[in-house]
């Protein structure tokens, strides 16, 4: 569509060709207004050029700014979705952190008790091996007071040891016992009369008496009072606690008696000097052990 300055001249450039032609000039005049007409249409094609140019660019902006438009739209529609999907994501991150908050809550929670629990345990275990080092302490000193007591009839076949954190008094059947016999010999009462003074001393010692044989037969299997090595180590055993509650006084009560027969020497072998070392009265004395277990159960 052209613009308003093309009507305008060709209306002017119309209306003077109507005013020549109706009027009479002169022949200046006239060559006048021809030329000036012909200069005016000149003017006029070169505008028309301009316009046109002026409108193709107008319609290039057009379909550029239609195009930029376009494009415009296509981001604002992705970030609106972006929008939204932000909004979405900070309110699921936002979820997402009181969650993970609450988590680590209760895990500091659960922390804070497992520490606690953690030093209970640590001050019990503590405590047991302090008790533990008491117990060892006083087992030593358990064993040297019998060393001491019984160093007499170490050269008779006596020993005291420590074994797994117990003491052992080991007397032969040469100290206690004649052969085949389960009445304790005059020395042998002596070395459990020392015995039980070391023992009443100790009263929270427990004391296991265990009468052991060697791997021969019994003689004389007709003996009523017993049939075998089983019965002939439970007696011995039997006789050893009765002494050191009759005689030595000895709570009743700290004492176990058992026979072991022939089954737990201390040497494999059937010589004299093998069999006469495995023939052999065991007291074994242990401490007591209740508080060490409830502090364990606790």
């Amino acid at each position: 569509m052209k613009i308003p300055l093309i009507i305008f001249y060709k209306v002017f450039i119309s209306s003077l060709l109507i005013y020549v032609l109706s009027s009479c000039v002169s022949q200046s005049t006239h060559d006048a207004v021809v030329f000036t007409k012909d200069s005016l249409l000149l003017s006029n094609d070169s505008l028309e050029k301009v316009i046109d140019n002026k409108i193709s660019e107008i319609d290039n902006l057009n379909a550029e700014i239609a195009k930029n438009r376009a494009t415009i739209n296509k981001q604002q529609a992705r970030f609106i979705s972006l929008e939204e999907n932000y909004n979405k994501l900070k309110n699921r991150t936002t979820d997402e952190t009181k969650s993970l908050l609450d988590d680590i809550e209760s895990l500091q929670a659960d922390r804070i008790e497992m520490e606690s629990k953690l030093a209970k345990k640590q001050r019990q275990i503590d405590d047991i091996n302090k008790r533990l080092s008491e117990r060892e302490a006083k087992m030593d000193s358990l064993k040297n007071s019998l060393s001491q007591a019984l160093v007499g009839f170490a050269d008779k076949g006596l020993a005291v040891d420590i074994r797994n954190g117990k003491v052992y008094v080991s007397l032969s059947n040469q100290l206690l016992f004649s052969s085949g016999s389960t009445s304790i010999d005059k020395e042998g009462r002596d070395a459990l009369k020392e015995l039980a003074i070391v023992l009443n001393t100790q009263v929270d010692i427990n004391i296991l008496i265990e009468g052991h044989t060697d791997n021969q037969a019994v003689k004389g299997g007709g003996n009523k009072r017993f049939r075998d090595n089983w019965d002939l180590s439970a007696l011995r055993a039997t006789e050893v606690a009765k002494f050191l509650e009759e005689t030595g006084e000895v709570n009743p009560k700290r004492i176990i008696a058992s026979g072991r027969s022939e089954y737990f020497p201390i040497e494999d072998g059937s010589t004299p000097e093998i069999r006469a070392k495995n023939r052999r009265t065991e007291i074994i004395l242990t401490p007591k052990l209740d508080e060490i277990y409830k502090m364990i159960e606790n």
